[in-house]
């Protein structure tokens, strides 16, 4: 059966998952595609756990109802008895109860005023700590006044900043507020009575802030700073009880986080910190860690990831770490200073997990031959030939769709670049002998191509085309050092390397020298502009969501005060060093492309602004030159993998036709 985009439309995905307790239960938000095509919505499932000696276990049975509206974000009470959730889609967000044995329906409770709540953890079996959310909405026809600096952010509502809270709900009592910091609440972890949370600051003219990590005493109400963190901090979770002594203040566990070393850049990966009162000191600081999920796909479930977990009551802790073409699950103790043993196996990349008593894990596991399923994870187990007990799945809510796709298997590239370096990458190809070969160069810089599902490419290689997915210098998933390679090379290394690739692939027979065809999405975005002005080697291309004007971008992305600065080496727009950022943006050399590109962009991308495709569109057209500009509105940056799914589904198909179109 061939392929199409509108087959994006059936696909059901598993994520955020929650093991029980007594590990025999998983309970995970499973999200569809609602009839009108015009928005995502997941219902709880409740999956069962097979004991070590059953061939397979019972059938998946729904925890909550399906509905215009979507239930995500379970956790398990410390009992096993009771499932909290966040309901969102009808009105303001709402948390919800409901007994995990599914034999009654939810009961939600809603926080003063309306605020939205967005996270929900159990403190113990009858309270809950829950994160309130206000949005300050000024008078209809208002402008908005703003006198901060840092006012946008890629996929917010509004340009004014939530005021966020932390709440106690009982099961039995009223509500009780515990903590109204002046910064927004970016992330908790809750254990032994206490609440972890870290503050990033609110209306901040510091164009490089950082966070501060509290820990706050429910009983007491004491609230304490531990740690002033120089960069965001994305995750938090207490270890288990300590064996070796008594924790201060009564904490059963050490206090972890996972946040970046360095602040306005990411070269240097976000890491595992130990906190302790007054600071923090790098956990497996040997290991190199890169503890992020940037691997390249379009097939999972919206939210974020879980970082890491407390791994039973022995200290340690699971997290998930980029290993080459992988997202691992890792384990480790994070006070030994050992270095952590990888958990899953490779060819599997962890888009989601929950670690368990005893060592079990509930993980989601996607490979290239579709996306994520839910299985189980022994940490304790080993055999004798791949070292880890093989994981064991648990769930196939996408698992015949997948197999309808007919998903092509990628192979691993290795090459030598321009200066030595070996670099890799994926090729998938679309059919035997030299075909019509798709480079696709993917964004971050500091994210990578790898054994993830990734429906886009699936597509293509299903109508014929060969794809290549090239990891630059500066690519994820092989050190800090390999991530630093792209500081400072943006239109010089990185263009060297994507023609390597190019070269390899016309050379080994894989790719028609007369049909090469180049994409890429934001930075990708960039390198696809930059490379079309140096080459007219590809037959036609499609930039998305790019960079034109680095210049432009300084003062209109989100980001560009500071990643533009930190990628080029310090080069700011208020001395001479702006001659770098102007000679390196590809709207200056705009005459110099001759190549059929299409311009696709969303109307709300703060990222990349839709200006920088408006601007290069209008320089082309000028030109003379063959240039389509398709714009999404109500579209952010992230419109190719978490944008409204009929939009994605015509985004799909004019990248096919304008391949289509240039034979």
């Amino acid at each position: 059966m061939p392929v199409s985009p509108e087959d994006l439309l059936a696909l059901r995905l598993v994520g955020a998952p929650d093991l029980s307790p007594d590990g025999t239960r998983v309970v995970a938000a499973v999200q569809r595609v609602d009839d009108d095509h015009e928005a995502y919505r997941s219902q709880l499932w409740l999956v069962p756990v097979p004991g070590p000696d059953s061939p397979g276990g019972a059938d998946p049975v729904s925890l909550t109802e399906a509905g215009p509206w979507s239930d995500t974000a379970p956790v398990f009470s410390p009992d096993g008895s009771h499932v909290a959730f966040v309901c969102a889609g009808t009105g303001p967000a709402r948390v919800g109860v409901v007994a995990a044995d599914g034999r009654s329906p939810a009961t939600f409770m809603g926080a003063e005023g309306g605020a939205p709540l967005t996270a929900v953890r159990w403190l113990d079996d009858d309270r809950l700590i829950v994160i309130a959310e206000r949005r300050p909405t000024p008078p209809p026809g208002s402008p908005v006044r703003i006198d901060w600096l840092r006012y946008k952010s890629d996929g917010a509502r509004s340009f004014l900043e939530p005021e966020t809270e932390l709440w106690l709900f009982s099961l039995r009592g009223p509500a009780v507020l515990l903590a109204r910091p002046t910064g927004r609440i970016t992330c908790l972890a809750v254990g032994g009575g206490h609440v972890a949370y870290a503050v990033e600051p609110r209306h901040c003219d510091d164009p490089l802030p950082g966070a501060q990590v509290r820990v706050l005493d429910v009983a007491s109400g004491a609230d304490e700073a531990w740690w002033d963190s120089p960069a965001p901090v994305s995750g938090l979770a207490f270890t288990g009880p300590v064996r070796t002594g008594v924790p201060a203040a009564g904490v059963p566990g050490r206090l972890v986080a996972v946040g970046d070393e360095a602040p306005g850049q990411s070269a240097d990966p976000p890491r595992v910190w130990l906190v302790e009162r007054g600071g923090a000191r790098i956990a497996f600081a040997d290991a190199d860690v890169e503890c992020e999920r940037m691997l390249t796909g379009d097939c999972r479930p919206q939210g974020k990831p879980r970082l890491v977990q407390p791994l039973g009551a022995s200290g340690e802790i699971a997290f998930i770490g980029l290993a080459g073409h992988d997202v691992a699950l890792f384990a480790g103790d994070p006070a030994t200073g050992d270095a952590p043993r990888r958990l899953t196996p490779e060819g599997w990349s962890v888009t989601d997990f929950s670690a368990g008593a005893g060592g079990r894990l509930a993980v989601c596991l996607e490979s290239p031959a579709g996306p994520a399923e839910l299985y189980l994870v022994d940490a304790a187990g080993r055999d004798s030939d791949a070292g880890r007990r093989e994981p064991r799945r648990l769930s196939a809510f996408a698992r015949s769709w997948a197999e309808g796709i007919g998903p092509v298997a990628p192979e691993d590239v290795a090459i030598t670049g321009p200066d030595g370096t070996e670099l890799r990458g994926l090729l998938y190809r679309g059919g035997p002998g030299a075909r019509p070969l798709v480079v696709r160069v993917h964004g971050g810089p500091h994210m990578a191509a790898g054994r993830s599902f990734d429906f886009e490419t699936q597509l293509l290689a299903a109508a014929g085309y060969s794809v290549l997915a090239p990891n630059v210098g500066g690519s994820a998933g092989r050190g800090t050092a390999f991530r630093w390679r792209s500081v400072g090379q943006w239109g010089l290394a990185d263009y060297d390397e994507v023609m390597a690739f190019t070269d390899w692939a016309v050379a080994a027979g894989a790719a028609d020298e007369q049909r090469l065809y180049l994409t890429g999405g934001s930075y990708g975005g960039y390198l696809t502009n930059w490379t079309l002005t140096q080459t007219t080697r590809f037959r036609a291309a499609i930039s998305e969501r790019s960079v034109s004007s680095l210049v432009a971008k300084f003062g209109t992305s989100d980001n560009g005060f500071t990643v533009n600065r930190f990628e080029f080496g310090g080069a700011d727009i208020f001395d001479d060093s702006i001659k770098v950022l102007l000679d390196r943006s590809p709207l200056l050399h705009a005459s110099d492309i001759q190549t059929p590109v299409l311009l696709i962009h969303g109307e709300q991308d703060y990222r990349c602004p839709i200006e920088q495709s408006e601007q290069l569109f209008v320089a082309l057209r000028r030109l003379g030159r063959e240039v389509v500009f398709l714009r999404f509105p109500g579209e952010s940056h992230g419109l190719a993998t978490g944008g409204r799914p009929d939009r994605r589904v015509a985004r799909l198909t004019a990248i096919l036709d304008w391949l289509s179109d240039h034979p």
